[in-house]
């Protein structure tokens, strides 16, 4: 699972807050005693130098994905947007309610770093098959996850998978009459054109094929997601960040099985 770069990690320091190069209302103290009674890591920031903020950032860019999901939780844990309301209310250094707006989208940020982190989203490793526009497209759809939700990546998603059957068609020359090509059509023609796709009949296999069958209704459904509930059209009804990261998992299975059977 790949970690938090250094932009990411300066929306958490945004998050949280800076005062006269501080982080927060973090003293050295608290901020000794935060990594065991928020995040359950044995961490001493007393073994790195410079002020709370230099500190936090040292320490959360050495941290393995793992630790970093547990210390973003935990700074969302100290620093609920309840503790940002307060400071509307106490009219703390002119904390205003644009401010809190602000804090209320890094807030949403930051829970989706924390699942990222956990692996509640499948990565695309390194695919066998070495194209260009669909590892560029996939990277966009992480830079989508990690700077706005889940659901500004389904589009993408669905667009690495387009790409890549397509990609994969013309190189077992399987041709179509029509230069735009439903998605599910595509994966229909290849299940049959492809020799990697080749039919098995024995028994045990029946439930398998069962299985791969039902893949070109799920690519119409996700065809139909996209255009109807995605950010591709200007849609009134937006899929919920839940159900996005189902069909982001699901598209990423997909190519992954995908490339596993045609790497020959």
């Amino acid at each position: 699972m790949a970690k938090l770069g250094r932009m990411e990690i300066n929306k958490v320091i945004s998050y949280i807050g800076v005062d006269g190069g501080y982080l927060g209302d973090f003293s050295y103290r608290t901020h000794e005693e935060f990594y065991p009674n928020f995040c359950d890591l044995d961490i001493d920031p007393n073994e790195y130098n410079g002020t709370t903020r230099l500190r936090f950032i040292a320490i959360l860019t050495e941290a393995n994905a793992s630790n970093q999901a547990k210390i973003v939780k935990g700074i969302l844990e100290k620093y609920p947007l309840s503790y940002f309301e307060e400071q509307i209310e106490n009219d703390y250094r002119n904390f205003t309610d644009k401010d809190y707006t602000d804090k209320e989208k890094l807030h949403d940020t930051l829970i989706q770093y924390v699942t990222r982190l956990k692996g509640e989203v499948m990565e695309h490793s390194d695919l066998k098959h070495d194209i260009e526009f669909v590892k560029e497209v996939l990277e966009q759809a992480n830079t989508l996850i990690s700077n706005h939700s889940y659901g500004s990546a389904v589009d993408r998603t669905h667009t690495a998978i387009h790409a890549y059957l397509t990609d994969l068609c013309k190189e077992a020359g399987i041709i179509f009459d029509s230069k735009t090509v439903k998605i599910q059509d595509m994966w229909q023609q290849m299940k049959i054109d492809h020799p990697s796709f080749q039919i098995n009949m024995k028994n045990h296999q029946k439930p398998i094929n069962q299985t791969v069958n039902a893949i070109s209704k799920i690519l119409e459904n996700m065809n139909h997601i996209r255009n109807n509930h995605g950010f591709s059209h200007p849609n009134e009804e937006i899929i919920d960040e839940q159900e996005a990261i189902f069909i982001i998992n699901l598209s990423r299975v997909l190519l992954l099985y995908i490339d596993g059977k045609t790497q020959n």
